[in-house]
């Protein structure tokens, strides 16, 4: 249980870093929507360990070189969209309108940082079915619990950055596609 639970801190760093650029860019999110998205954030993180064990070392073996490079291109698919639409507001002199991250986005950035764990169901193969699960569910608390937190930390910060949050917030989802592919290059 303290592995998982160690699992899931560590995995839910990325997840967290998004979750706190999101409160930075959309500075009136809403509550509810921070929920669902911490929820998205630890669904994502439950359901891909549990694909990879289920699927176990056959798939890991052939997408696990490519498991970084994907996330490195959504995550900087996503960030260099979020500079070039406050630099262009800039530009145009416009009143920076409130950016409002789409269920798509949400979709993607769960989607791009829980990807590392689909390798992390292979070190439960040999784990029971119910044990198995139990860890990814443990994970998956973590990631809401961290994600959540981390959600109001970035709503301090966004108010602090003001104009600047999308800008630094699209830095550090490029900074963290790049930290997943480096780290991969390295380990």
């Amino acid at each position: 249980m303290l592995y998982a639970i160690g699992l899931g801190i560590g995995l839910a760093m990325d997840a967290s870093c998004v979750s706190m650029t999101n409160a930075m860019v959309e500075k009136n999110m809403r509550l509810v929507k921070a929920l669902a998205m911490a929820c998205l954030f630890g669904l994502f993180q439950f359901v891909m360990p549990l694909i990879g064990y289920f699927l176990g070392s056959l798939l890991s073996k052939y997408i696990s070189a490519f498991i970084p490079i994907i996330a490195l291109i959504l995550l900087s698919i996503i960030g260099i969209k979020m500079i070039i639409e406050s630099v262009k507001e800039k530009k145009e002199g416009e009143e920076l309108k409130q950016k409002k991250i789409s269920p798509a986005e949400l979709f993607l950035q769960g989607l791009a940082t829980s990807i590392d764990a689909l390798s992390v169901g292979v070190l439960f193969i040999a784990d029971t079915k119910s044990s198995a699960v139990l860890s990814f569910a443990i994970i998956g608390c973590v990631t809401f619990a961290l994600t959540l937190i981390a959600f109001f930390i970035g709503k301090k910060l966004g108010l602090l950055l003001k104009n600047k949050a999308a800008i630094v917030g699209g830095v550090i989802l490029i900074a963290i596609g790049l930290e997943i592919f480096i780290k991969s290059l390295i380990g």
